[in-house]
Formats: C-alpha cells, structure tokens, sequence
C-alpha cells in the first residue's frame, strides 16, 4: 500500500486489507480485492522461494558487505508514482537487485554494484503465425536481458493491457542498440500459456530490460500486429 499524506491523505495506491486503492482519468477509487484462485501457481512459490533465499543471504553477508549496501542507497534512488523521490534500504536494495538477477540466472551479489542506464523501448511487435515467430523491434542497450511480456486475446475496446500481462520468456542480451528478436521460442512461449493468438483480438507485447547490476526497467509495450 502507497499512501501519501497531508493534513489528510491526500493520495492512495495499492492493497489495505480487503480494499485495493486505485486512481486514473475519472479520479481515485476503491474496491474490495479479489482473492487469488491459485495462491501455489509456479510463480507465486518462485517469488516466495527468492524472498526466502535473499532474506537469509542478507544475514549471511559480512558487515562490511552490508555497508556497501547502505552507502548504495542514494544511488539507486527512484521516482515513485506520486512523483516523490525515495530510496530503498540496503537490506531492500539487495533483495531487489538479487532477485531480478536471479530471475536471468545470474548468482547473487554480496557487494553493491554501481547503477548503469537502462534502455528499453518497444516500437513494433508482429505476430506471424502462419511462420510461428514473433518479431520485436525496438531500442535498447547492451548487457540487458529483456523479458518478454504479453497479454492474451483482449477485446478491441481494451484500452490499457497492464493489469493482463504475463511473463512468457526471456531474451539473452545484445551488443547493439537496436534489437529485432524474431523468435519462434517466444511464438511457442505465447501459445502455451494463452493459446494460439487469434486475428480478430487485440494483444499487447513488449518487454522490460534487467541488466547485470540487477537493475530493473518499466515495462514497454505495444499493440501487436499481425502478418
């Protein structure tokens, strides 16, 4: 739960008990969270596992280990969504960095790394199935992986995909700015979690970068178009 506050709260977002704080165009709402069918999917035990691990390795670092990570603090600092800057802790800074690196298997930092600038922009995605590939193009920077999100078959009148995307592979990194994956991996990837993508439907596909710090981007992602 994000809270901002005045002499009042001023401004809310994300879960407070039973409630889920909301805002966009037709101003703040609130509505009572929906519980999960599943709550032991394959990627909820992966979250679960890397808090676990990373919450023991943080006691196992020596304390001049930790240090480097409270004095890493104010360079990771980030904008959140009510435009304040804020930092995480070095305890939170190594759990973030870790897991992220985790996810694109590489092994843990017990030091903290220096931040590095992240490039991830989307510009076109194609979907051709009658090839069975997905073709991304966009912008990039070298030493990322980018993992790549999607959405299933959406109705034409769905305006923003976020809420339904999903992980569906990851992308190894590229010693060029810009980058075309035309994969079939990714295809088969789609089809085995949402189907085979049908024509008459809109899907959003794009993707987020984490680079070897374990610095992650915001996610980019377009209408895709078939061929």
């Amino acid at each position: 739960m994000l809270i901002k506050w005045g002499s009042i709260i001023v401004k809310g977002s994300g879960k407070l008990g039973g409630h889920v704080f909301s805002s966009g165009k037709s101003g703040a709402s609130v509505h009572t969270a929906s519980k999960a069918r599943n709550p032991q999917t394959v990627s909820q035990s992966a979250v679960r596992s890397r808090f676990t691990k990373f919450t023991q390795g943080w006691r196992d670092l020596t304390e001049s280990q930790r240090e480097s990570w409270y004095a890493a603090e104010s360079s990771y600092s980030r904008t959140n969504r009510f435009g304040d800057v804020v930092s995480l802790t070095g305890k939170n800074l190594y759990e973030s960095l870790n897991s992220q690196r985790n996810i694109i298997g590489l092994n843990t930092l017990q030091i903290a790394p220096m931040p590095t600038k992240l490039i991830n922009v989307v510009e076109t995605v194609r979907i051709l199935p009658g090839q069975g590939l997905i073709e991304i193009k966009g912008r990039f920077a070298h030493s990322q992986n980018f993992v790549i999100v999607a959405t299933p078959s959406l109705s034409l009148g769905t305006q923003y995909g976020s809420g339904s995307l999903r992980i569906i592979g990851i992308e190894p990194s590229t010693q060029f700015g810009e980058k075309i994956i035309v994969t079939g991996a990714v295809y088969n990837d789609y089809v085995s979690k949402f189907g085979v993508p049908p024509t008459n439907g809109k899907i959003f596909i794009g993707t987020y970068s984490i680079n070897e710090s374990g610095q992650k981007s915001s996610i980019s992602t377009v209408i895709a178009t078939y061929t």
